[in-house]
């Protein structure tokens, strides 16, 4: 069982979203890189963990964990979304959903949304690699 947040995690995630039969379809014709910050939560997270992620045509060509958000700053992702532990938590565990978290800022989202609205009838990708994904939660015992 994988923590979240851990390069362990990322990696598992992109494998499953990969081996997803809507992935490639999802993923055609896809531009832009995305970077994700999981913000520090005192007694929840202790330090920020920062993904860059990379597709390519039709899949994830690379994931990798970034030593500080700052990281981010050098490789200006088309794409970079922003939330506490605690936000991308419920997001995982299905309890909040992505364009609500979004509309009410609970999630904060640079970049062109357009294309990510479009692309949201391929939301159930997420929904099944993250009901596939067992996920420890590094705040829970």
């Amino acid at each position: 069982m994988a923590k979240f947040p851990s390069k362990e995690w990322v990696d598992e995630a992109v494998r499953l979203t990969n081996e997803d039969p809507e992935c490639a379809m999802a993923g055609k014709g896809w531009k832009g890189d995305f970077g994700a910050v999981v913000e520090a939560e005192p007694g929840k997270l202790a330090k920020a963990f920062v993904v860059h992620v990379v597709p390519g045509d039709c899949r994830i060509e690379k994931a990798r964990v970034l030593a500080d958000p700052d990281d981010l700053d050098e490789l200006e992702p088309v794409y970079l979304a922003r939330a506490p532990y605690s936000v991308w938590k419920q997001l995982l565990k299905g309890t909040l959903d992505p364009v609500e978290a979004v509309l009410k800022r609970r999630i904060s989202m640079k970049g062109d949304l357009q294309p990510l609205i479009e692309r949201m009838k391929y939301k159930g990708i997420a929904d099944r690699v993250f009901a596939q994904l067992q996920t420890q939660f590094i705040d829970e015992p």
